[in-house]
């Protein structure tokens, strides 16, 4: 009876210890995507805001005899475009996330399920 007991326990720990190492390798996965993601991300909003205000002020100087406040308005319009597009795109992406740790959890309930229809057919 007790090497029965302790071979199941063996069995659980080596379990345990392959779930934890699949969540260790996930977790390091979705730091170093996130951290990508972040990088990039800020070094497009720098650069595209750079690019963005130098491109309005050339047009704005460009007009500024003729239609400045036009020229300005304009600018802005399209500013705001550009951020509510943006916004618009990081709210779906994040819609469409898997959800953390999914494979983790889904390996998880898949042992539970076998343990609990194991020791349902053992207690019959």
């Amino acid at each position: 009876m007790f090497d029965s007991l302790r071979s199941l326990l063996a069995h659980l720990l080596e379990l345990l210890q392959v779930r934890l190492e699949l969540l260790t390798t996930e977790l390091s996965g979705e730091v170093k995507r996130a951290v990508l993601i972040l990088l990039y991300a800020f070094i497009a909003l720098v650069f595209g805001a750079l690019s963005l205000l130098l491109l309005a002020i050339t047009v704005v100087i460009a007009l500024w005899s003729e239609h400045r406040l036009l020229a300005a308005t304009i600018v802005t319009g399209v500013f705001l475009a550009i951020t509510a597009v943006a916004l618009w795109q990081v709210v779906r992406r994040l819609r469409g996330q898997p959800r953390l740790l999914a494979g983790t959890l889904d390996e998880l309930r898949r042992d539970r399920e076998a343990l609990q229809r194991r020791a349902s057919g053992d207690g019959a």
